[in-house]
């Protein structure tokens, strides 16, 4: 039985310069913002201006800024890895989005840079 389908849990890559963020949309609707200094999880793209901040799931500051290019920090993405400017990586699980300061060390769970829990 050949199985069809994607496995890319990111639908949409959205680089928003003026502002210096990075949208990246989930399947189910949820948004994976990247700025220089912070990962940022969102119910929906519409709670991302929300002045409550009530569709904020989860928020991770980081303690060394994100180098960005000409298309945002972003340069690929795939199944769960989504690879950044810097060689650094994040990884994308039922449970988690962490950040890697590259590959190798996603690959083996090391070095965790920041870490939101989905669940």
């Amino acid at each position: 039985m050949i199985l069809e389908g994607d496995s890319d849990i990111i639908q949409q890559c959205q680089w928003h310069g003026d502002k210096g963020l990075q949208y990246l949309t989930f399947r189910n609707g949820s948004v994976l913002v990247i700025s220089e200094n912070a990962l940022a999880f969102y119910k929906n793209e519409a709670a991302i201006n929300d002045p409550l901040g009530n569709g904020l799931l989860e928020m991770a500051e980081l303690s060394e800024p994100l180098i960005f290019g000409d298309q945002g920090f972003v340069t690929e993405f795939r199944a769960g890895f989504v690879g950044l400017v810097n060689e650094m990586a994040i990884l994308i699980t039922p449970n988690d989005i962490q950040l890697f300061p590259n590959k190798e060390s996603a690959l083996r769970n090391q070095n965790e840079i920041a870490r939101l829990k989905l669940s």
